[in-house]
């Protein structure tokens, strides 16, 4: 027999347990980030539709912070501290600006940080 007939074609089992391990960490990191990255969607597009609300231009800082606070509850968004909410007013008008970070267990002692901000600004 030739020597190339002998040679070993595909993955070892213990290869393909390290290439499904590293598929499952990923997969695990992804199931962890996705939901926190939706509700960052759901503050841009409540903050978005807030610049286009003709009512908010005549509200007053802590009414303002009242309405987003409703909004932000009525869709679920629960992953930040009503402290990071800032509202200042600017010279086109009232800035709305939010960070905040989200911190994730994944496994043990190993977790993930995702940091967002977002701000919009209602013209006067």
């Amino acid at each position: 027999m030739p020597a190339t007939l002998n040679k070993q074609k595909g993955l070892t089992l213990m290869s393909w347990m390290i290439v499904i391990a590293i598929i499952l960490f990923f997969l695990l990191i992804g199931i962890k980030m996705i939901p926190t990255y939706l509700e960052n969607y759901s503050i841009q597009h409540v903050l978005n539709d807030l610049e286009d609300d003709r009512r908010v231009k005549d509200m007053t800082r802590g009414e303002l912070k009242k309405i987003i606070l409703k909004r932000f509850q009525i869709n679920g968004i629960y992953n930040f501290k009503r402290e990071d909410i800032k509202i200042s007013t600017t010279k086109d008008g009232t800035k709305v600006s939010l960070d905040y970070e989200v911190r994730k267990k994944i496994a043990g002692n190993a977790s993930v940080l995702m940091e967002f901000s977002e701000s919009a600004t209602f013209r006067k």
